[in-house]
Protein backbone atom coordinates (compact mmCIF):
# COMPACT_ATOMS: atom_id res chain seq x y z
CA UNK A 1 0.00 0.00 0.00
CA UNK A 2 2.96 2.08 -0.80
CA UNK A 3 1.45 6.19 -1.92
CA UNK A 4 -1.13 5.73 0.59
CA UNK A 5 -1.51 9.15 2.71
CA UNK A 6 -0.56 8.20 6.22
CA UNK A 7 -3.33 8.32 8.91
CA UNK A 8 -3.41 11.84 10.54
CA UNK A 9 -4.54 10.49 14.36
CA UNK A 10 -2.59 7.20 14.11
CA UNK A 11 -1.88 7.29 18.17
CA UNK A 12 -5.52 8.42 19.29
CA UNK A 13 -6.90 5.89 17.16
CA UNK A 14 -4.77 3.32 18.36
CA UNK A 15 -6.06 4.21 21.92
CA UNK A 16 -9.74 5.52 21.43
CA UNK A 17 -10.41 3.30 18.74
CA UNK A 18 -11.14 4.30 15.01
CA UNK A 19 -15.22 4.19 15.15
CA UNK A 20 -14.98 6.51 18.57
CA UNK A 21 -12.73 8.96 16.62
CA UNK A 22 -15.10 8.84 13.37
CA UNK A 23 -17.77 9.13 15.88
CA UNK A 24 -16.19 12.67 17.52
CA UNK A 25 -15.20 13.98 13.79
CA UNK A 26 -19.07 13.49 12.82
CA UNK A 27 -18.25 10.45 10.03
CA UNK A 28 -18.73 6.49 9.78
CA UNK A 29 -15.47 4.67 9.70
CA UNK A 30 -16.02 2.97 6.68
CA UNK A 31 -15.83 7.17 5.13
CA UNK A 32 -12.36 7.20 6.82
CA UNK A 33 -10.94 4.12 5.33
CA UNK A 34 -12.16 5.11 2.11
CA UNK A 35 -11.04 8.58 2.28
CA UNK A 36 -7.56 7.29 3.22
CA UNK A 37 -7.99 5.07 0.33
CA UNK A 38 -8.71 7.56 -2.22
CA UNK A 39 -6.12 9.94 -0.73
CA UNK A 40 -8.55 12.57 0.10
CA UNK A 41 -8.55 15.12 2.94
CA UNK A 42 -11.36 15.55 5.26
CA UNK A 43 -13.72 18.11 4.95
CA UNK A 44 -12.91 21.54 6.54
CA UNK A 45 -15.99 20.98 9.53
CA UNK A 46 -13.79 17.55 10.02
CA UNK A 47 -10.48 18.81 10.15
CA UNK A 48 -11.48 21.22 12.28
CA UNK A 49 -12.74 19.05 14.61
CA UNK A 50 -9.75 16.74 13.89
CA UNK A 51 -7.25 19.60 15.05
CA UNK A 52 -9.13 20.08 18.36
CA UNK A 53 -8.96 16.22 19.40
CA UNK A 54 -5.57 16.80 18.87
CA UNK A 55 -4.89 19.65 20.34
CA UNK A 56 -7.17 18.05 23.57
CA UNK A 57 -4.65 15.19 22.99
CA UNK A 58 -1.70 16.60 23.15
CA UNK A 59 -2.26 18.97 26.31
CA UNK A 60 -3.92 15.55 28.69
CA UNK A 61 -0.39 14.16 27.64
CA UNK A 62 1.20 17.33 28.43
CA UNK A 63 -0.49 17.08 32.02
CA UNK A 64 -0.47 13.62 32.52
CA UNK A 65 1.20 10.19 31.18
CA UNK A 66 -0.78 8.71 28.05
CA UNK A 67 -2.68 6.24 30.59
CA UNK A 68 -3.59 8.77 32.85
CA UNK A 69 -5.10 10.39 29.94
CA UNK A 70 -7.09 7.92 29.08
CA UNK A 71 -8.44 7.51 32.14
CA UNK A 72 -9.23 11.24 32.59
CA UNK A 73 -11.31 11.07 29.59
CA UNK A 74 -13.11 7.74 30.45
CA UNK A 75 -14.21 9.31 33.63
CA UNK A 76 -17.10 11.46 34.93
CA UNK A 77 -15.62 14.93 35.77
CA UNK A 78 -17.34 17.03 38.12
CA UNK A 79 -16.38 20.18 36.09
CA UNK A 80 -18.26 18.47 32.74
CA UNK A 81 -21.56 17.87 35.10
CA UNK A 82 -20.00 14.30 36.06
CA UNK A 83 -20.13 13.42 32.50
CA UNK A 84 -16.92 11.63 30.49
CA UNK A 85 -14.89 14.31 28.19
CA UNK A 86 -15.50 10.94 25.68
CA UNK A 87 -19.00 11.46 25.72
CA UNK A 88 -19.08 15.06 25.75
CA UNK A 89 -16.85 14.89 22.26
CA UNK A 90 -19.24 14.48 19.92
CA UNK A 91 -21.54 16.90 21.28
CA UNK A 92 -22.06 20.45 19.60
CA UNK A 93 -19.40 22.92 21.59
CA UNK A 94 -18.32 19.60 23.16
CA UNK A 95 -14.46 19.37 22.19
CA UNK A 96 -14.40 23.53 22.99
CA UNK A 97 -15.81 22.76 26.71
CA UNK A 98 -13.19 20.17 27.15
CA UNK A 99 -10.65 22.44 25.77
CA UNK A 100 -11.62 25.06 28.05
CA UNK A 101 -11.25 22.18 31.31
CA UNK A 102 -8.18 21.58 30.40
CA UNK A 103 -6.80 24.82 30.19
CA UNK A 104 -8.22 25.57 33.51
CA UNK A 105 -6.52 21.95 34.90
CA UNK A 106 -3.07 23.77 33.51
CA UNK A 107 -3.44 26.64 34.88
CA UNK A 108 -4.80 25.74 38.52
CA UNK A 109 -8.06 27.18 38.20
CA UNK A 110 -10.98 25.79 40.01
CA UNK A 111 -13.81 24.85 37.11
Amino acid sequence: MAGLPKPRLTSLEETLGVSRVAEILGVHPRTIERRRAAGKRLRPLEAQREEKLRRIWRELVRLFTPENAVRWLTTPVPALENRPPLDLMAEDGGLDRILDTIGRMSWGLPS
